[in-house]
């Protein structure tokens, strides 16, 4: 492709990004390669193979040691979990009395609606499909291969989901920050008071997974495989259509668009040469975006006479209709002034929720200027972020904590992970946040398994 460009854009000079400082640079080969003649079948692909190994191996390393030690983490605090209702009747029933017992105390709030799903598809309750459904489809596929019942299966799908999702996490930061900051992003996602629902059987890994996977595409410039990802991410979470917008900035982006250059290609007459310049055959992988929000419309169309059914269901939740944000803000700071205390249940998830949300929108801020600044070819990371919060801050819900489960919602936000991996620089910065976030982590792992709400 020819470094000129075409009318109305700025000129941009492609060649590959140099690495980060931390970066770790592969040695030169010792000995020249073999000539094209004495080549061995199948050497290239081999070399190739290689190459992406080396450069994927810390991403794995890294992403596997994170999860391993967060099973094991979950498992031990499960474990310990009914040491606070000794003597006391427990919602959660009595003390397991076997290691599966104990995993199936896991079997909580959503995760009964997706096992349902799996189990039944959605004509058993109307309502389901407020789920979207390619997560229970994966759990029915897995249940078929693998020992033990629904449920299980659905919590190994969702930790492999988790896996994949520190890893791309981890892969995607080491090419825009570096390897450090890259440790320690994956480490404050995963330790962040919800990030056991990364392990939980819900959709929350598989769609931070998929959403990753688009966006590490989108940054690589492989525009169909960006689209791919991004469709069976709206098939996993409404939101993932929200992908779309990120799409647009960053091809644009990488393309060279101008505003000022389009202007003058239109003053000058030559607007429609500008737009076919900018435009390839790469940009029409946008289409696969909406595709997979697109099949489930038309699944509900057929078999619920709706193709919006799904938000037809929502209401049975009390989520319905457009608010503005601001407006969301002050009702929920009203409802912890009217509380009976601070400190009541209600109050507390209100009070999580709500500073999670203002606290990941100032990050998103920090993402563009300030001291921890990422630049701006992270913009289209900040842009999908900010619609995974504006989303459920727009379309609350019509009760007593109108942003519920938003703290959850977060974790979608790895650009937010990364300022703070950045501010993680600093050991004292890192030493608070781990110690308070993983402390109160533990805490709502327990009440989870307790069936009281937490996300």
């Amino acid at each position: 492709m020819s470094d000129t460009p075409g009318p109305g854009l700025v000129p941009v000079r492609r060649r590959p990004a140099d690495p980060p400082a931390d970066l770790p640079v592969d040695e030169p080969p010792a000995e020249p390669a073999p000539a094209a003649a004495d080549a061995v079948p199948g050497q290239a692909a081999a070399d190739g193979t290689g190459a992406a190994w080396r450069r994927w191996r810390p991403s794995v390393v890294a992403g596997g040691t994170v999860w391993v030690s967060s099973l094991l983490a979950y498992l031990l605090v499960t474990a310990v979990a009914w040491l606070p209702t000794e003597n006391l009747e427990s919602k959660a029933g009595p003390v397991p009395g076997t290691l599966r017992q104990l995993i199936s105390s896991w079997y909580r709030w959503d995760s009964e609606w997706y096992v349902n799903i799996a189990n039944l598809g959605y004509a058993y309750d109307e309502h389901s499909t407020a789920f979207f459904p390619l997560y229970p489809m994966v759990v029915r596929a897995a249940d078929r291969l693998l020992p033990g019942d629904t449920f299980e299966a659905a919590l190994i799908v969702a930790a492999l989901c988790c896996l994949a999702a520190l890893i791309l996490a981890h892969r995607l930061v080491t090419e825009l920050s570096g390897v450090e900051d890259a440790r320690r992003t994956i480490i404050y996602l995963l330790a962040f008071p919800t990030g056991f629902y990364l392990t939980a059987a819900y959709n929350e890994s598989m769609f931070v997974a998929l959403a990753l996977a688009s966006l590490y595409c989108m940054r690589r410039g492989r525009w169909w495989w960006a689209g791919m990802f991004a469709g069976y991410a709206g098939a996993t979470r409404m939101a993932g259509v929200m992908l779309g917008a990120a799409f647009v900035y960053e091809y644009l982006r990488q393309r060279g668009f101008s505003v000022r250059g389009l202007v003058e290609a239109g003053r000058e007459r030559r607007l429609w040469g500008a737009l076919r310049a900018l435009v390839d055959r790469d940009a029409f992988a946008v289409v696969l975006v909406p595709a997979g929000l697109a099949s489930y419309m038309l699944y509900c169309r057929l078999a619920f006479g709706d193709a919006l059914h799904f938000l037809e269901s929502q209401k049975f939740w009390a989520r319905e209709g457009f608010t503005m944000p601001w407006t969301v803000v002050g009702d929920v700071v009203a409802l912890v002034d009217s509380s009976e205390s601070v400190f009541h249940p209600d109050s507390i998830r209100n009070i999580a929720n709500l500073t999670t949300a203002l606290a990941v929108l100032l990050l998103l801020v920090l993402a563009l200027v300030g001291p921890w600044r990422l630049g701006g070819d992270h913009a289209y990371l900040v842009i999908f972020a900010a619609i995974v919060v504006l989303m459920p801050m727009s379309n609350p819900i019509r009760m007593h904590y109108p942003l519920s489960s938003l703290w959850r919602f977060a974790l979608e936000c790895t650009v937010a992970f990364m300022v703070l991996a950045r501010m993680g620089r600093s050991p004292a910065f890192d030493r608070v946040y781990l110690t308070s976030m993983l402390a109160l982590q533990g805490a709502m792992v327990v009440v989870f398994v307790q069936k009281d709400f937490v996300a």
